[in-house]
């Protein structure tokens, strides 16, 4: 057994990096953990105006931060390929180097609009820990987001060795959905006996409708972030590595 200390940071997204940038560099130099995990676009906001340049700096910095503080981030963010934009989960090791990222496979019928899905899911390796990252709709591919067919993203993930998913979200406040993202995060960690690790961005007046937290093998949860406002959770999990 080994021991993962995790955090998941529930915060305000605002329009660009000027806002959010700050925010995810003092959570990380603050942080006391081995990952921490920022919700779905919370470097670059969630739109598709950004500066490729502007933001390439950005990761450059949360990457120096991780390396001075020892801690291993995945990290919200927008970004082009070929012209092409994605909504993106960027992974950067504890010394600072890019370990991987996680493109959205199922975004929404609106953000289609101006973002492209991505095409592969991945697994990546750290600490002796097996992991995936899924973000928002790609687990629970929400009624109401468009016509597309629900991959069991999670369970595919599952399959592939995966102890743990990190499942950044930007879920948004719309109360009907919150008993359905609550049942498909423990059905689904229960179904792939898999930890679920959630970071939703926070709104500035009303709850999300989908928690930030930690759901365990069994579809427990393990530690829940209030619904309303800015909040952190740190937990230490125990997790059988090779």
């Amino acid at each position: 057994m080994a021991t993962f200390r995790v955090c998941g940071v529930q915060m305000p997204v605002g329009p660009g990096k000027k806002e959010n940038l700050p925010r995810i560099l003092e959570y990380i130099e603050e942080c006391d953990c081995d990952f921490i995990l920022f919700p779905e676009m919370a470097l670059t906001g969630y739109n598709n105006d950004f500066s490729e340049a502007r933001t390439a700096e950005a990761w450059r910095q949360i990457g120096a931060a991780c390396r001075q503080a020892y801690v291993s981030a995945i990290v919200g963010t927008g970004a082009r390929q070929e012209g092409h934009t994605y909504i993106q989960s960027r992974i950067y090791r504890d010394d600072g180097e890019l370990l991987g990222t996680h493109e959205k496979i199922v975004p929404t019928q609106e953000e289609r609009k101006w973002c492209r899905p991505g095409g592969e899911l991945r697994a990546f390796r750290h600490m002796g820990l097996n992991f995936g990252c899924l973000i928002c709709n790609d687990l629970w591919v929400s009624p109401g987001n468009g016509p597309y067919p629900d991959a069991r993203l999670s369970l595919q993930l599952g399959q592939q060795g995966c102890q743990l998913i990190f499942h950044s979200i930007n879920s948004g406040t719309d109360a009907r959905y919150a008993q359905y993202h609550d049942a498909n995060l423990r059905l689904r960690a229960l179904e792939s006996k898999i930890y679920i690790v959630t970071a939703n961005a926070a709104h500035p007046h009303q709850p999300v409708n989908a928690p930030s937290g930690i759901v365990g093998p069994d579809g427990e949860w393990l530690v829940q972030c209030p619904l309303s406002g800015e909040h952190s959770f740190t937990y230490d999990l125990e997790i059988d590595i090779e």
